[in-house]
C-alpha cells in the first residue's frame, strides 16, 4: 500500500497538480482492479486509450488521473 501525495507524484514526475493534494494508497493502468484511494494512469495503446476510461475509473475509486 503506498502512502504518496499528489504534490509529490506531480514534482518527480515533471507534471502539474490540477485540484486538491490527495494522499494515493495505489496506483493502476486499469479500470478493472483500482482500489478506493487510487490513482489512474490513462495509458495510450494501438487498440485502447484509458483516457475514455476516467469516467469508470473515478466510479471504481480513483481519487486523481494522470492524463
Amino acid at each position: 500500500m503506498l502512502n504518496l501525495d499528489l504534490g509529490t507524484i506531480a514534482a518527480c514526475t515533471g507534471g502539474t497538480l490540477r485540484g486538491l493534494d490527495l494522499r494515493i494508497s495505489s496506483v493502476s493502468t486499469d479500470t478493472r482492479k483500482l482500489a478506493d484511494g487510487a490513482l489512474f494512469v490513462a495509458l495510450r495503446g494501438e487498440r485502447h486509450d484509458a483516457h475514455d476510461f476516467l469516467g469508470a475509473a473515478a466510479q471504481a475509486g480513483a481519487v486523481a488521473a494522470v492524463v
